[in-house]
């Protein structure tokens, strides 16, 4: 017995003995073994391993330790395509026998990857890897199909209880090469941590830490996942910070012709909060907390480019449920800052738009009934101009200071404005010699037009009146007011004519609201009040049923004291004639219903004169031409030398039909010739300076002639050698306040340094002196206005003129 358990005793020593070699044998043998294999492997691929690598297998701890792994291209040895400083993973194979796969430890570092996603096949450090969707699907399709019948078979029940347990992974200093879609993309791992792993067919739980860099961008990622059969939940958080774009420029345009390129600049930085829920029917997303920022963002396609600032978009308590075979319920809040938003073309020169700040504060998403929801409390745009060429002087098309868009609620629904305010409103329209608008892109002239295609006609069956229609919603508009903060300024130049044409309006007043499309019939009201060019005003007010089936207009306000000189620009060339002075007041009270058109206007013309066209000069043989027209408009003036026209409107809009009568008759006013001698020469004593009593017309005719009003040569502004005049002008105006005169200025060629006698006939001397004799009107009739009091409606003014007499003065004439 003693002999047999010996016996027993040598062969279990033997056995272990032999185990024991086998495993140093295993152990000592593992570098050459798997050199010389791996090597025959990969000679297949063209790839070479380094010499300096070694691969162990410690069968005693069951580990791998791998060391200074590389492996290189047979025709490019320089670069490696797979690299590695060290690997060692330890496996606990008695943790087997509880169904357990544990790997107690789990280090990489220094990892070298190249990976080449540009081909068909993808190609990974160097190994090409095959693409064979079809054994995939069936790969992916029969699990899914057993692990069904190993549900239902009780007799698998231990073989589902498998699990996988790592307590620690960590991965560091690693560097992933990708090239895609012909560009190369850096992915550097700093430290990758992943714990507590735990996976099995009913509980998948992990925790992991990454800290890396995305071409050379920092990113920090925390991660909790806790799966289970019946809630899985996973939790996460993440920092990116300025993630350039450019580098990634192909991945984000992959899906762009290339006949219409898109480049994009600039960088992002993210910072993230957020949880998913899984169960059966319910998917719930949170975001606790979003933050987006974007810096120096640019994005060009076909030679225009919109840049900008996001600082920052941001999220708080976002949630997304989707419930199976219901519409999703969102609900949170946001915020949006955008800065120096840029749309140009070219270089930058042509501006399109220009915005310094676009804020959106308070953004509310709501789901109600499966209704989304979005509310706006303020939406603010500041110090914005659109359409300027910066290589010109002309000021931008528009811009204005500040607009506030406040209780916006927006759904599939419709759109809710309750106000609307303008601040700052700047309106520059300046049309160039050919009437293009200064500031707006131009096309090339010799660009061909652009073909559009021409659609096909497809018979398709008829409906019925009305069913389509009534299936199909209105999307909702509302808006309460919409008005103007502050005063807002146009001005308008148009450089095709000459002398050139400019106004100015100010706006003073501007409301309109409410609108409403689900209110056909409510009245929407507008007022605008304002002038222009110092002295012409207006005021108007207008109702409207915008959403009305059947059209609704109702105006009526007035436009007073419209210098009409100014609009002989426009007339010259049509009739020959210009207006030399005179001003234009217009009542206007129309309504339009159902095409039907109501009202009435009332002209009414003040001391206007008509001139020929073209003539600056005074005195001029072509000047006495416009007698004959002078003496027709003459025969509608009243005794003050009025014009005032009543033209009724009345008809439809699509045959409108205007009438004119009213015409003021004609007063003739005859006192003898001697009373009327005496009476003026009594009356105007005091005013000796100003005005003169002459006979003419062999003593037939009695004129009351006021005195010019002399200017020293070059001088635009009044001086102290006319005080007296200016003292009894005013005077005479004060006391007789139903006079009513206009001015003429009148230029001599000495104004601009050239000798009395000379024709002037260059444009632009005529264009210069114009502008010296509007100066001098200017300053003449802002003093009696602005320092006497003086009704602007009283001194009408005339287009400038030019003197070119021997002995002429530059002046300013007075007429009745």
């Amino acid at each position: 017995m003693s002999s047999s358990i010996k016996t027993l005793a040598k062969a279990i020593k033997f056995f272990s003995l032999f185990i024991i070699a086998l495993l140093l044998i295993i152990w000592l043998s593992s570098p050459f073994v798997s050199r010389h294999y791996l090597t025959k492997y990969l000679n297949e691929h063209q790839l070479t391993l380094a010499d300096k690598t070694t691969i162990r297998y410690n069968p005693f701890w069951s580990n791998l330790n791998i060391r200074e792994l590389e492996i290189v291209s047979v025709e490019n040895s320089d670069k490696p395509l797979i690299s590695l400083k060290s690997l060692n993973v330890t496996l606990s194979l008695f943790k087997l026998l509880t169904d357990t796969l544990f790997v107690s430890e789990f280090a990489i570092d220094g990892l070298y990857l190249d990976v080449n996603l540009n081909g068909e096949a993808p190609i990974i450090g160097g190994f090409v890897i095959a693409n064979n969707s079809n054994e995939t699907k069936k790969s992916v399709e029969t699990p899914a199909a057993q692990t069904a019948d190993l549900a239902k078979d009780s007799n698998n029940e231990v073989a589902n209880n498998y699990q996988v347990s790592l307590p620690y992974f960590s991965l560091s200093n690693a560097t992933f090469n990708v090239g895609i879609e012909q560009s190369q993309q850096e992915f550097i791992i700093n430290s990758l941590v992943i714990k507590n792993v735990l996976a099995s067919t009913k509980t998948q739980q992990a925790e992991v830490v990454l800290n890396a860099l995305i071409n050379k961008a920092p990113l920090l990622l925390k991660l909790n996942a806790d799966l289970t059969s019946e809630q899985r939940k996973i939790s996460s958080e993440i920092t990116l910070s300025e993630l350039a774009l450019a580098p990634l420029q192909p991945l984000l345009t992959a899906n762009i012709p290339e006949q219409e390129p898109l480049t994009m600049q600039g960088s992002i930085s993210l910072n993230s909060k957020q949880s998913i829920s899984l169960s059966t029917a319910v998917t719930d997303i949170n975001v606790e907390t979003f933050e987006l920022k974007a810096t120096d963002f640019k994005a060009t396609k076909k030679n225009k480019t919109l840049a900008l600032n996001i600082f920052p978009l941001t999220l708080e308590n976002f949630s997304l449920v989707l419930v199976n075979e219901q519409a999703p319920k969102i609900n949170g809040t946001a915020s949006l800052n955008i800065n120096d938003l840029k749309a140009y073309e070219g270089e930058g020169a042509q501006l399109l738009a220009k915005i310094s700040t676009i804020k959106l504060d308070d953004i509310t998403v709501t789901t109600t009934e499966s209704l989304i929801t979005a509310s706006i409390k303020n939406l603010i745009i500041e110090q914005s101009l659109f359409a300027e060429n910066t290589t010109d002087n002309f000021p931008p098309l528009a811009q204005f200071k500040n607009l506030s868009i406040n209780d916006v609620t927006v759904s599939q629904q419709g759109l809710f404005i309750d106000t609307i305010n303008l601040l700052g409103l700047t309106i520059d329209t300046n049309l160039d010699k050919e009437k293009n608008i200064t500031g707006l892109p131009t096309s090339p002239k010799d660009q061909p037009p652009v073909a559009e295609p021409i659609a096909k006609t497809i018979n398709s069956p008829k409906t019925i009146e009305g069913e389509a229609g009534s299936e199909e919603k209105l999307f909702l508009l509302s808006l309460n007011s919409f008005s103007f903060g502050d005063t807002a300024g146009i001005t308008f130049i148009d450089r095709s004519t000459s002398p050139y044409y400019k106004r100015s309006f100010n706006i003073t007043t501007f409301n309109a609201g409410s609108f409403d499309n689900q209110k056909p019939q409510q009245e929407s009201n507008f007022t605008l009040t304002g002038n222009s060019d110092k002295y012409a005003n207006f005021n108007l007010s207008a109702v409207a049923k915008p959403f009305s089936k059947k059209d609704y207009y109702k105006l009526n306000g007035f436009f007073k004291e419209v210098s009409l000189p100014s609009l002989s620009t426009y007339i010259a060339q049509a009739l020959n004639y210009e207006l030399k002075s005179g001003q234009l007041d217009v009542d206007l009270d129309v309504t339009i219903d159902d095409k039907k058109i109501a009202g009435k206007t009332k002209l009414f013309l003040r001391g206007v004169e008509l001139g020929a066209a073209n003539d600056h000069e005074t005195g001029t043989v072509k000047s006495q031409t416009s007698v004959p027209f002078n003496i027709a408009l003459g025969m509608l003036k009243d005794g003050d030398g009025n014009v005032e026209l009543d033209i009724p409107l009345k008809g439809s809009t699509d045959d409108p039909s205007f009438g004119m009568s009213g015409f003021i008759n004609l007063l003739v006013k005859k006192a003898t010739m001697s009373a009327a001698k005496e009476y003026l020469i009594t009356t105007f004593v005091p005013y000796a300076n100003v005005v003169n009593v002459a006979m003419s017309a062999g003593d037939y005719l009695l004129k009351v002639r006021f005195n010019d009003l002399n200017f020293p040569i070059k001088e635009t502004q009044l001086t102290a050698q006319q005080s007296q005049f200016l003292t009894q002008f005013s005077a005479l105006m004060t006391d007789k306040l139903d006079t009513q005169l206009t001015l003429c200025a009148i230029a001599t060629p000495e104004d601009i340094d050239k000798p009395l006698g000379t024709k002037i006939t260059d444009i632009d001397d005529i264009k210069q002196l114009a502008e010296i004799s509007g100066q001098r009107l200017e300053a003449f009739k802002d003093y009696m206005v602005k320092e006497h009091g003086i009704a602007s409606s009283r001194l009408l003014l005339c287009s400038p003129k030019i003197d070119s007499t021997k002995g002429a003065k530059p002046r300013i004439t007075f007429t009745d």
